[in-house]
């Protein structure tokens, strides 16, 4: 039986050395007796370019499938996913009437019995999350999980940075902007001033007025409004 030392050892080692994410989920979903493996990097925005960016070992029947009735729309698990900030379990989904008919549906094209999704957020705010699936009994499941959730934590971070040199090289385009950062020109956008968004988020107004400078300075615009804008452009933050 293999070292639960080793095997997440193993995992950064195919993370680490491997440049095509595809391959990765391949054997990631290999070294772990999974059944399927799925990475959705959120849509990000760069060059007034969106680009969707999701690799997974589901069948082609089920993606085909997924896109012709627009599943993309009332996913249980891309929902929750990019608005939660912990992993979940994908049994503890509140499953809709809109999202009946795809869960259903999934069930016929062998995606597995049970799933599990982490969700990621970098330091310049972009999501992604890493999903997991397997055909284990619900107890299995449970032990499955509590020896290897929280490598499965470890590897989305990896995968997540990996999928973002693959698609920007050396030269990430994002900004590195700070959480104060973010937090300030969000509430900018809402059209807050210095005075209420120093109350707001509990500081000085001296200091919110440092944070939107540096923001600013970051995203190399000349005026508040334009950073505002050029953050709302990259998805940074929401209009």
């Amino acid at each position: 039986m293999v070292n639960k030392r080793d095997l997440l050892e193993a995992a950064y080692g195919i993370v680490d050395s491997t440049d095509d994410v595809q391959s990765i989920l391949d054997q990631i979903r290999d070294l772990y007796g999974l059944h399927h493996c799925v990475f959705h990097l959120g849509q990000t925005k760069v060059d007034a370019l969106d680009r969707p960016y999701v690799k997974t070992t589901y069948p082609d029947t089920w993606i085909s499938r997924y896109l012709l009735k627009g599943y993309v729309n009332v996913d249980p698990v891309a929902r929750e996913g990019f608005l939660r900030m912990l992993p979940f379990d994908w049994r503890d989904l509140e499953i809709d009437e809109t999202a009946m008919e795809m869960m259903m549906d999934a069930a016929q094209y062998d995606i597995g019995a049970n799933g599990y999704s982490v969700p990621v957020i970098d330091r310049s705010a972009r999501r992604s999350l890493f999903s997991v699936t397997s055909q284990l009994t619900d107890t299995a499941w449970d032990e499955f999980l509590a020896a290897h959730a929280g490598d499965f934590q470890e590897i989305a971070h990896r995968i997540h940075r990996k999928a973002l040199a693959d698609l920007h090289g050396d030269i990430d385009p994002m900004p590195p902007l700070g959480p104060r950062e973010i937090e300030c020109l969000m509430w900018t956008a809402r059209g807050k001033d210095y005075a209420a968004i120093a109350e707001i988020l509990g500081l000085s107004g001296h200091t919110v007025r440092g944070y939107l400078k540096s923001a600013r300075f970051k995203l190399e615009c000349a005026t508040l409004a334009q950073a505002v804008a050029k953050a709302v452009s990259l998805k940074i933050i929401s209009g």
